[in-house]
């Protein structure tokens, strides 16, 4: 795959984390990330994941070039962290 085609996934998946962290929270879950979940503290959980999301996807683009032979590896991790929210997602339906 092209440099682009996975900055394509990498914010694919960025978008899918944040929506199902959002619906976790809704629903009982708590923020893994410390960082995260002290800004989610202050602000607004969705805003907190807007800012970090935009920061991140905006720095890998901006450096596509440096972070392009990083992106397959960063794509799955962040595809590893969705499969972690939907398997909470599962649990916390179960309660």
């Amino acid at each position: 795959m092209t440099a682009d085609l996975w900055l394509a996934a990498f914010v694919a998946v960025n978008l899918l984390d944040a929506a199902l962290t959002l619906y976790a929270l809704k629903h009982g879950a708590t923020e893994a990330n410390p960082i995260l979940r002290a800004l989610m503290g202050r602000v607004h959980p969705a805003l907190a994941l807007a800012i970090v999301k935009g920061a991140l996807i905006a720095a890998v683009a901006v450096w596509l070039g440096e972070a392009a032979p990083w992106l397959p590896l960063l794509t799955g991790v962040f595809a590893g962290v969705c499969a972690w929210n939907a398997a909470q997602i599962v649990r916390l339906r179960g309660r």
